[in-house]
């Protein structure tokens, strides 16, 4: 019996040996593969963060166009006589060209009336900003604002028959339509019809509420 006992704690001391020593090295196992899982995922962070690049913002394109094709110079004019009236309007003007259809510009005038009736010369100075639109090859929308410091009978005396001059500051906004006549790359002559939106049969320096103007341009 003694015997038997004996040989039965040594399996069972043996067994718990056994058990003990693959429950470590299970533990062991379980251990390595967290900390390689975990090493992993570092891993792949630090290779995204590496292949990561942050969003710029794309650079505004430069007008790379010479001055010549973005500055235009023109000479605008109007002139006609009727019974009543000899009229003639100048007026130098320099346009800034964007790379599309639109033009934008500014300029002095002059206007200059010879009322024939009163036999009185009358005369205006001012300016204009204008923009253009040139929609085909040949034709463009056009939208002018002008205003003229001009003169004009006020008044005629009875007895002298001597005309009377006032001075008015006149606006005028204008809404056209053009014809562009290229007669070089660089030079053309412009045909346009103005509409004054803002016309004043007594106070303006036009004729009419339709005004008819020719341009040259360089």
């Amino acid at each position: 019996m003694p015997v038997i006992f004996l040989v039965v704690m040594c399996t069972s001391v043996i067994g718990q040996a056994q058990n003990k020593g693959t429950s470590s090295k299970s533990d062991s196992l379980y251990e390595a593969n967290q900390l390689k899982i975990k090493n992993d995922s570092l891993e792949a962070a630090k290779q995204k963060a590496a292949t990561f690049t942050p969003q710029t913002s794309v650079p505004k394109q430069r007008d790379t166009r010479p001055i010549s094709q973005r500055i235009d110079f023109n000479i605008t004019t109007c002139f006609w006589i009727n019974p009543s009236s000899t009229f003639f309007e100048f007026s130098p003007v320099v346009a800034y060209m964007f790379p599309r259809i639109i033009s934008i510009g500014a300029g002095p005038t002059y206007v200059y009336n010879r009322d024939r009736i009163q036999q009185v010369n009358l005369s205006g100075w001012g300016g204009k900003v204008f923009s253009r639109a040139q929609l085909t090859r040949w034709f463009y929308a056009y939208t002018e604002y002008q205003g003229i410091n001009n003169q004009y009978v006020s008044g005629i005396n009875s007895s002298t028959n001597e005309a009377t001059k006032s001075k008015e500051y006149v606006d005028s906004w204008f809404l056209s339509l053009g014809i562009n006549l290229r007669i070089t790359k660089r030079h053309g002559i412009n045909l346009q019809a103005l509409y004054d939106v803002l016309y004043n049969k007594t106070t303006s320096p036009y004729y009419g509420a339709w005004t008819y103007r020719i341009g040259f341009g360089f």
